[in-house]
């Protein structure tokens, strides 16, 4: 089950869902003339459209096996766009065997990259670590591998990893607000909350109006026992993600951090109605519940 620091590098990971869609291969021509609808829809970020049409372009006739490995990758990444873990996985690993069985190399990054995005969302931690270390190795300019990088060494305890795996990512990109975010994260789970907070801000300073970057800063805020400073944080954040169980859990142990008990509890009632296995989420509901006799 999610801890909220481990959702907050899923709600990192949500504002980088692009790279795994808008970067789905090495370009092959033949694969954009074999389905143009899908290379239309991809351009215009509409996910659905695209799986519809590459799985249509997939059944309708047999393509050259380095034709359908790309469109299967193309595939995999409109499924990750859709939030489709499961389906992506097994579309990512018919890659790796079609890549396998004709002799083409199946450490080809972009694939375990996406894979590894797969397997996070899915618990897999540890074969997403597998993947990621491929992936880093081909990309190594990549932010996103070591952000999803990051994420993974978090789930793992590896507290000291995962802040250099942010470290390398905010370097790449550095305005970029998924880096800051995720080693807010991690500098909370270290408990250097101090850091976790200028970081929290970093993130709202390049993304003022997105919500995981000022959830970052709220929950700092909150895990530094500092939660007075950023009401206006915590409520613009809801505002932005009003259907974010974490972000709203976020704003309700703010207001019970700042004695405002009537209006939090509701707020953690429907953060676990959004996210009933976030632990964190979960466990405070438990606690509240039973303060208030519900």
């Amino acid at each position: 089950m999610l801890t909220l620091s481990r959702a907050l590098v899923l709600l990192a990971l949500s504002c980088l869902a692009a790279p795994a869609f808008a970067q789905p291969s090495g370009g092959n021509p033949q694969s954009a003339a074999a389905c143009p609808e899908a290379s239309e829809a991809m351009a215009a970020g509409n996910a659905e459209d695209a799986v519809a049409a590459l799985r249509a372009c997939l059944s309708a006739r047999l393509h050259p096996w380095q034709t359908e490995a790309e469109l299967r990758v193309r595939l995999g990444a409109s499924q990750l766009a859709l939030g489709e873990s499961e389906a992506a996985l097994f579309t990512y690993n018919q890659v790796i065997a079609l890549l396998r069985d004709n002799g083409g190399n199946t450490d080809i990054p972009i694939v375990r990259r996406n894979r590894a995005v797969a397997l996070f969302q899915l618990d897999r931690t540890e074969e997403a670590l597998a993947d990621l270390l491929i992936a880093e190795r081909g990309m190594p300019q990549d932010d996103f591998v070591h952000i999803l990088l990051g994420g993974v060494y978090m789930e793992l305890d590896r507290g000291t990893e995962a802040i250099a795996a942010y470290d390398n990512a905010i370097r790449l990109a550095p305005n970029s607000p998924g880096g800051w975010i995720g080693r807010s994260a991690a500098f909370i789970e270290l408990d250097l909350m101090d850091r976790a907070v200028e970081d929290g801000r970093e993130a709202v300073a390049i993304a003022p109006d997105d919500g995981s970057s000022l959830n970052a800063l709220c929950w700092a805020l909150v895990k530094a026992e500092r939660a007075s400073e950023g009401m206006d944080i915590c409520y613009a954040a809801v505002e932005a993600e009003p259907d974010s169980g974490a972000i709203i859990h976020s704003l309700a142990a703010a207001l019970e951090q700042i004695g405002e008990h009537e209006e939090a509890y509701p707020l953690f009632a429907r953060a676990f109605e959004l996210e009933p296995d976030n632990s964190t989420i979960a466990d405070d509901y438990a606690r509240v519940s039973g303060a208030s006799g519900d």
